[in-house]
């Protein structure tokens, strides 16, 4: 253990020679620092700068301590290679709040995360990950969240800065490449009750921000936004605006307060001329008291004198803070403006803040994480390059699969799967002319193709659409982007259908966003009517198989004779009936999943093809038309 921390201090030292220190907030460790520092530490995360906290305490013991208990306070002392560049974060006390926060980041270094858990009041508690579309109510979806969201993370949370609070606190933190800060509130026995996280997001819109506000925001005032802000949990633990008292908050209300004023040189009283401000939202901090003051100019320039900042809540503490806000437009909440922040003061100015707001596109925290796929996802995606490398990719007589490759393909091929799916898709305008409707665009006379060419078109067609209900309503799929999956498989290929349910099978959605998936409805409407539609179409397709258009198909034997050759002889017709054998394997599958879900009987006609998922969107869409008794 001595030698492994003298080898650590000596490499720190090192790079404390070379310059490598990091002087400001937001500094990522060098990795070669933090890799020594997380071998000696872990699991406690890394102090990278505690601007928000004490000094160092003095003296030779503070350097070799590393963390000892002090009554109802924590006493924690990191060592000088604990930090980068070589700098001693000191020797400080935690109060309840800000040892709890450390504790609960302890706890995800260390993949711990029943200690994580514990860490929750069990008498109720709330955490927001605003990356998330949900949030996280009581210990059970707690828990679930956290062993979800981090259990493949690749690298360990370094703290940046934590604020000196007692009920509540702020956090900055640093995560491989990917920043972020934490609100924490706790209860008198120092357990979590609200917590709210954000990431910073993927795209940084920076100053083209300001024009888009200036379009948008005057807009969006005569609009009812109700719909998007109803869904914002209530917070019965926040403190509110006035929650936090101390100096560094009667710093930070006072800069709102003038900031929604738009009163921007009183505002900026309240920083030091050598500040440094991190917007998450921007590409680069803005250094320097005139920098951060051009960028308030901007901001109160691009937008209405109603919008204003709202503070949910506030921490306590003499020289840092941390508060989480909203945003409301002529007195009504705005959507997706809700934040989290961080304030260190010294001699009543702000000297470093970090703001982040909630994106409006809930994909999680897109953290490093290793790579891991269940067995059954490892097949699923082997079957799919199978598919793809024999039906799609490979030149015309390879392993005896009919036809052409997608390199190969004839132009007459391509014409024929355009002509099919511009006049031909689902019989409309043969239809339509039939009775003599016309179309705009509609040529005067449609392309003619073989009945069974179209059969086969229109009925595989028909059977993928009927899958679109059958995704939505499966909820361990929940956090995929199934329309965009089911678009491609639609309009494009058959071919991610597999891919998909690979990633499926690997999908852990967390208990949250399954209930809220079930709360928005198990989309009947939507089941009933694309039941409808393919059972129509897929009916059309056997009669026009078996009837349409005589004078290209003849009888019945010839269009057998037809088919068989056609399937043998044409990729895409031979890749359509593949679709045909795989769907018939799916269907019954995921309807499975989707009764256990539902808690509906089994239906036994779901193992008939195509005509079998028609009749179960029917009869088990949740819509009482039509629908059977389907209790368990």
């Amino acid at each position: 253990g001595n030698s492994r921390v003298s080898q650590t201090r000596m490499m720190a030292r090192a790079h404390a020679r070379r310059g490598q220190t990091a002087s400001r907030p937001g500094v990522v460790p060098p990795p070669r620092v933090a890799r020594a520092a997380r071998g000696a530490l872990r699991p406690h995360p890394i102090v990278a700068r505690s601007q928000s906290l004490p000094g160092p305490a003095s003296g030779p013991d503070a350097e070799d301590a590393t963390s000892t208990s002090s009554g109802t306070r924590e006493q924690v002392v990191f060592t000088r290679e604990a930090a980068t560049g070589g700098v001693s974060a000191g020797s400080f006390k935690l109060g309840r709040a800000a040892s709890a926060a450390r504790r609960y980041f302890d706890a995800l270094n260390a993949k711990d995360y029943g200690a994580a858990e514990v860490l929750f009041s069990p008498e109720g508690c709330l955490l927001e990950d605003l990356n998330e579309p949900v949030c996280f109510a009581g210990r059970d979806q707690v828990r679930d969240y956290i062993s979800k969201t981090f259990a493949g993370l690749s690298e360990d949370f370094f703290l940046q800065e934590i604020s000196d609070g007692d009920d509540a606190c702020g956090v900055t933190w640093v995560n491989g490449s990917k920043r972020g800060a934490t609100f924490v509130r706790v209860d008198r026995s120092g357990r979590i009750v609200y917590a709210r996280d954000l990431a910073e997001p993927e795209s940084k819109p920076g100053d083209a921000a300001f024009s888009i506000m200036k379009v948008v925001l005057p807009v969006l005032k005569n609009l009812d936004s109700t719909k998007v802000t109803e869904g914002w949990p209530e917070n019965d633990f926040a403190g509110g605006a006035g929650a936090g008292g101390g100096e560094a908050a009667r710093v930070v209300r006072s800069f709102y307060d003038h900031i929604n004023r738009k009163e921007v040189d009183e505002a900026m009283t309240y920083f030091a001329e050598d500040c440094l401000y991190e917007d998450l939202n921007f590409p680069e901090p803005y250094v320097g008291k005139d920098a951060v003051r051009t960028l308030m100019q901007k901001s109160c320039d691009s937008i209405p004198e109603d919008l204003v900042f709202c503070i949910d809540d506030i921490s306590e503490g003499a020289s840092g803070v941390g508060l989480t806000w909203h945003l409301e437009l002529d007195g009504k909440r705005f959507p997706f403006s809700r934040g989290c922040s961080f304030y260190k003061v010294k001699d009543g100015q702000v000297v470093y803040a970090r703001d982040l707001v909630e994106p409006s596109s809930k994909k999680g925290k897109a953290l490093r994480e290793e790579v891991s796929f269940s067995a059954a996802s490892l097949a699923l995606f082997a079957a799919a390059a199978l598919y793809t490398s024999l039906l799609i990719l490979s030149p015309p007589g390879f392993a005896g699969v009919p036809g052409e490759g997608i390199f190969w393909i004839k132009p007459e091929t391509l014409e024929e799967v355009q002509g099919l799916s511009m006049y031909d898709f689902f019989f409309v305008l043969p239809a339509l002319k039939s009775v003599g409707v016309g179309v705009p665009g509609m040529p005067e006379t449609l392309p003619a193709y073989h009945p069974v060419i179209e059969a086969l078109f229109n009925f595989v067609n028909a059977w993928s659409l009927m899958f679109y209900p059958l995704l939505l309503r499966d909820t361990k799929s929940v956090s995929l982007p199934k329309t965009a999956w089911w678009s491609v498989q639609m309009f494009l290929t058959n071919a991610i259908l597999m891919p998909f349910l690979a990633l499926r099978a690997s999908n852990e959605p967390t208990i949250a966003r399954v209930e809220a998936a079930r709360s928005e409805g198990n989309h009947g409407l939507l089941s009933k009517s694309f039941g409808v539609v393919g059972a129509v179409v897929g009916v059309a397709s056997v009669f026009w198989f078996a009837l349409a258009r005589p004078e290209l198909g003849g009888d019945l034997a010839r269009r057998v004779d037809y088919f068989a050759n056609y399937i043998s002889t044409d990729r895409v017709a031979f890749a359509f009936c593949v679709d045909l054998a795989l769907y018939s394997v799916w269907q019954p599958y995921l309807i499975s999943e989707v009764e256990k879900q539902e808690g509906l009987r089994p239906d036994p006609l779901k193992f008939v093809p195509f005509f079998g998922l028609a009749k179960w969107l029917q009869t088990s869409s949740g819509l009482k038309l039509f629908d059977k008794d389907q209790g368990t």
